[in-house]
């Protein structure tokens, strides 16, 4: 019967039961302890754009259209006469010498105005010059430049001669601008008649021939 048991013997039960309760604890504990630790979490990099290392474009760069050919512009300079004016020029000047067309030739423009300058570089078509057979600097001779214009750049044009104290009047049907006096090698000067969008430009020093616009304005614009 359980009361006859010794009461001596229940603190020996607890003692052993505390001890297996303790082993068990160290044991876990020891198993902690000896556990790996925890890899450190990597942290995750953000993918950034290196900084770009080629060099920059080069700028685009976006050619300047030529002004559309005017037809009514010949391209040969012979074209633009209704005659051979060699006799009338010769010996001392002849068309488009071969040194005045080649390279590092000096750019020839049938007109010295500042204010008229700019435009007829931008649009003249044809140039036809009466220079001296063996070089030069285009300065000894006559040089004329033929040109297709807008409306505003013929106005622009007749006001800088007017402007620069050139004769300006009408004339076949357009309007003429004329200014003479002593050049370096002759007779100077120039010459210019605007009708229908074209500008004959003739700038001249040493020849002197008579008729020479009018025959152009007959030859390109049919008188």
């Amino acid at each position: 019967m359980p009361d006859d048991v010794p009461v001596f013997r229940r603190p020996s039960t607890w003692l052993a039961t505390a001890v297996i309760v303790l082993v068990v604890a160290a044991v876990a504990l020891v198993g902690v302890l000896m556990a790996p630790a925890p890899a450190a979490p990597v942290a995750e990099t953000a993918s950034r754009p290196s900084p770009a290392t080629d060099a920059a474009p080069a700028p685009v760069v976006v050619p300047t259209p030529e002004p559309v050919r005017d037809e009514r512009i010949p391209e040969d300079c012979t074209a633009i006469y209704t005659f051979d004016w060699s006799a009338e020029f010769a010996p001392d000047y002849v068309l488009n010498p071969e040194w005045s067309t080649a390279d590092g030739a000096p750019a020839l423009f049938g007109t010295d105005d500042a204010g008229a300058l700019p435009i007829l570089q931008e649009t003249s078509q044809a140039t036809c010059a009466w220079l001296p057979p063996d070089g030069g600097d285009g300065r000894d001779g006559l040089v004329t430049s033929i040109a297709s214009l807008d409306g505003g750049q013929a106005e622009s044009t007749v006001a800088a001669f007017q402007n620069a104290g050139m004769e300006c009047y009408e004339e076949l049907g357009g309007t003429r601008c004329i200014a003479e006096w002593e050049g370096n090698f002759g007779l100077a000067g120039e010459s210019h008649f605007l009708r229908d969008g074209i500008w004959i430009a003739t700038r001249w020093d040493g020849p002197a021939v008579s008729g020479y616009t009018l025959d152009i304005v007959t030859a390109v614009l049919g008188g």
